[in-house]
């Protein structure tokens, strides 16, 4: 064994972020000041990471042409410069099942797959058909090996067909449903041999501060069969983690870059990234990383920031039976440490 080998760590650092928008104004920041704008101050935390996984929320594409389905309120379209932004921060593995995949229509999710492929990013939940979007994705990480499939609940005129490329679309109404695609999605992981299977999930409404019975619920089911993470987003603000048989709950990870108006009772620009260590049986502890967005960039969260955001979650947490210990400014949950 060199000397490298035996300083390792005996476990992986594997880091979640929220929903990443990079349009908009972010995507006029990315073109005045360059790629590294919006991640740039948290890049070294998240390339730090043995797996950096976040939820994409924008097409990357140079196309103008929006989604000729349904009209919206909003369009997300990213440069094509934006993978620079997700690759020089570390960014391995993003989800693409949500709302905005396909704003700007077929175009704009094949030129986002095209280019994650081309960056060597990897992702699960929107493909060229129903096949490719369900499938999940396996990532090895040293001695680990992560796999993820993704799923989205909004909206049904992005859900891949059989012959239409599109999204993992799920009705969270229809249980049986829901159930067969967690074990469907579940099952390839199995045979893979991975030792993580993540569960990834962009649900429910906007700005709510806790999830519903009905998800609390189904986060429970998805865990009792198999799944050992349950990564959550959508609400643009982060919920509390629960623990469930020994396996982490993050319901909202909340939003990790966007432009968005800030409401003063949720305030959305104190979000946070999480960061798990993992062995190849258990976890160790979640380490919980404030951070505040502002001018299109987000980046460590200080001074009455972070004591908002540290206060927040260890309420919201505390709810749920999961402990938030603190040192400074230093904020985690422990495997054992209710």
């Amino acid at each position: 064994m060199t000397q490298e080998q035996s300083v390792q760590p005996p476990f992986k650092r594997v880091i979640f972020g929220g929903d990443v928008m990079l349009g908009r104004l972010v995507k006029e920041a990315i073109l005045r000041f360059g790629a590294d704008y919006p991640l740039g101050p948290i890049a070294d935390l998240m390339r730090g990471a043995d797996l950096t996984v976040v939820n994409l929320e924008c097409a990357i594409t140079s196309s103008n042409a929006q989604w000729q389905g349904a009209p919206k309120a909003f369009y997300f379209g990213a440069p094509p410069q934006a993978v620079d932004a997700l690759l020089h921060a570390g960014v391995d593995v993003v989800s693409l099942a949500n709302n905005h995949i396909l704003d700007f229509d077929v175009r704009g999710l094949r030129d986002t797959l095209h280019d994650l492929r081309k960056a060597g990013i990897r992702f699960a939940g929107a493909g060229e058909n129903l096949r490719e979007a369900s499938a999940p994705v396996v990532v090895e990480c040293g001695d680990l090996r992560f796999g993820m499939a993704a799923f989205c609940d909004h909206q049904e005129d992005f859900a891949a067909r059989s012959d239409q490329p599109g999204i993992a679309y799920l009705d969270f109404s229809d249980e049986a449903g829901v159930f067969a695609a967690f074990r469907d999605a579940l099952e390839p992981l199995r045979r893979a041999g991975v030792d993580w299977p993540i569960l990834s999930l962009h649900w429910g409404p906007n700005m709510v501060h806790r999830p519903s019975k009905t998800f609390r619920a189904l986060a429970h089911a998805a865990i009792d069969m198999g799944w050992k993470i349950l990564f959550g987003h959508s609400a643009h603000v982060f919920h509390g983690i629960e623990i469930h048989r020994g396996c982490p709950i993050i319901y909202a990870a909340g939003d990790l870059v966007d432009d968005y108006y800030v409401d003063a009772d949720f305030r959305n620009d104190h979000q946070l990234l999480l960061e798990l260590e993992l062995t190849r049986d258990d976890w160790r502890r979640i380490a919980l990383h404030p951070v505040f967005i502002e001018d299109c960039q987000v980046r460590l969260a200080r001074g009455a920031h972070f004591e908002h955001i540290a206060s927040r979650i260890a309420g919201l947490c505390e709810e749920m039976g999961t402990r938030v210990r603190r040192e400074d400014a230093q904020l985690w949950i422990e495997r054992n440490g209710k």
